[in-house]
């Protein structure tokens, strides 16, 4: 039996917390003052790359040039010379150019550079008859080289689990599950913003869960950026090119809210896993400035076309739920997903899914064909997605 589930001048502050370092144990970590830990490794795991502009350790695939490989050739000398600066952990810079080109640099910076967890804040200050711009930071050359070590080592054990017969798209999904199953956001965390904290600490906001997923394609040889805006909120999220396409991935929102995950913890969502950018863009809102990220069209690689999982008229309701649920029991998922394709498909459903026999012979088939006893529940929580989530509970 199946039930439906019913549910009702440059001033820029990078951080709202910091953290200084308090002692070092025994074992050989860095204790903060938040209580947070940091290993300290003595060898990085694939030996790192060589970058000048850095005083400590920035792992392989943590650099990449999407914005600034289109910078002009007096840009690109202004960002190298940023770069060193950050890198150095220098508290003061003259100021350069004009302050908006200065803060396009740095943003460029944030997003492209996920070895650089150290910024606190950044200001611009007149002495001595010419602007400068002060920078704060949050740890010490040796503790950024011990976090970027840590989420190396963290990241090759997640790359050394794919399946060498996965495809890009597979590999993404792979990267998109697991850093919902495995990362909670976590607001009060100091670290939540870097590749460290969704890696490591498998504590995150947005930016640690975009930084992290970057990462991670860059390491699978997947092209891709970060792209920043707003929801209700500043936001982060990345974009991938498969087959000559561009697409929208959201991790933070296919991560489901409290509500739904406090009552499956299990599930995961894909309402924003591989979308355009008109499905983007009917809840967020993307910032063009100081860069516009890649325009995308394309669909072939979207979750639910890939899947099957796309419902285009009330006659498939039953075929596509069929083929999602089957999948997901195949491999022991606790949910799958089904998307209507327009609003009228969905009103046209509603009828038959007060029905709570309709999925009986799905049920009876999946039990038959996999040796399961499974218990099937559903709800539209994420209805105005048109979204149709199945709850699996596989009785023993």
């Amino acid at each position: 039996m199946h039930k439906r589930i019913y549910a009702a001048v440059i001033a820029s502050a990078l951080l709202l917390t910091g953290c200084s370092e308090n002692e070092t144990s025994e074992e050989g970590y860095k204790i903060f003052s938040n209580g947070t830990y940091i290993v300290q490794q003595e060898e990085p795991v694939d030996g790192g790359e060589e970058y000048d502009y850095a005083d400590f350790y920035i792992p392989n695939g943590m650099v990449n040039d999407y914005y600034s490989s289109s910078f002009s050739d007096e840009e690109k000398e202004l960002y190298n010379s940023i770069l060193e600066v950050l890198g150095g952990l220098e508290d003061k810079t003259p100021l350069k150019t004009d302050a908006a080109v200065y803060e396009k640099m740095l943003k460029t910076i944030r997003v492209e550079n996920l070895a650089f967890p150290h910024i606190t804040k950044y200001w611009t200050e007149y002495n001595g008859g010419e602007f400068e711009v002060a920078i704060t930071y949050r740890m010490t050359a040796d503790e950024i080289s011990s976090m970027n070590m840590a989420a190396e080592k963290a990241a090759k054990k997640i790359i050394d689990s794919l399946d060498p017969d996965m495809d890009d798209y597979e590999k993404l999904k792979y990267f998109h599950d697991y850093l919902i199953l495995n990362c909670e956001t976590d607001k009060s965390y100091a670290f939540s913003d870097t590749v460290y904290g969704a890696l490591v600490e498998n504590k995150a906001l947005c930016e640690g869960y975009s930084k992290a997923f970057a990462y991670l394609c860059n390491l699978a040889g997947i092209e891709n950026t970060i792209v920043t805006g707003e929801t209700y909120v500043p936001h982060m999220w990345n974009m991938v090119k498969l087959d000559g396409n561009w697409y929208h991935v959201d991790v933070t929102w296919d991560k489901p809210d409290d509500q739904l995950h406090k009552m499956f913890p299990d599930i995961i969502l894909y309402q924003y896993f591989m979308v355009t950018d008109a499905v983007i863009e009917n809840t967020h809102i993307i910032d063009g400035a100081p860069y516009i990220p890649p325009q995308a069209f394309g669909t072939a690689e979207n979750y639910f076309e890939r899947e099957g999982a796309d419902i285009s008229s009330k006659e498939e309701l039953l075929t596509v739920s069929e083929n999602a649920i089957l999948s997901a029991v195949k491999t022991g998922k606790p949910s799958a997903m089904v998307k209507f394709e327009t609003t009228d498909v969905f009103i046209s459903c509603k009828n038959d899914l007060s029905n709570e026999e309709l999925f009986d012979s799905i049920i009876e088939k999946a039990n038959l064909e996999y040796g399961k006893n499974i218990k099937l529940s559903w709800t539209d929580f994420y209805g105005q997605y048109r979204i149709l989530t199945f709850v699996i509970e596989y009785i023993e």
